[in-house]
């Protein structure tokens, strides 16, 4: 009787004991696809943001806007 416990026993603790490998390697195989799916999605994401946010051009040379003044001799002088 004893050693047909003891066989049952160690029966049932190989089986589990294989259960538990078989769940730890699903469970990485699904961290290493969000840990993938993440990665995608942060490349994805830095390569559209070059292209939403310019950055200026440093050594460009910054002038003031053009206008176009009037001279005091083309404009017509006012008679009192």
């Amino acid at each position: 009787m004893k050693t047909i416990l003891t066989l049952t026993l160690i029966l049932f603790v190989a089986t589990n004991s294989a259960c538990t490998d078989t769940r730890k390697e699903a469970e990485k195989a699904k961290a290493d696809a969000d840990a993938k799916a993440r990665a995608e999605a942060a490349k994805k994401e830095m390569e559209t943001l070059p292209k939403v946010f310019r950055s200026r051009n440093i050594f460009e040379k910054n002038e003031p806007p053009k206008t176009e003044t009037k001279s005091a001799e083309t404009t017509p002088a006012k008679k009192s």
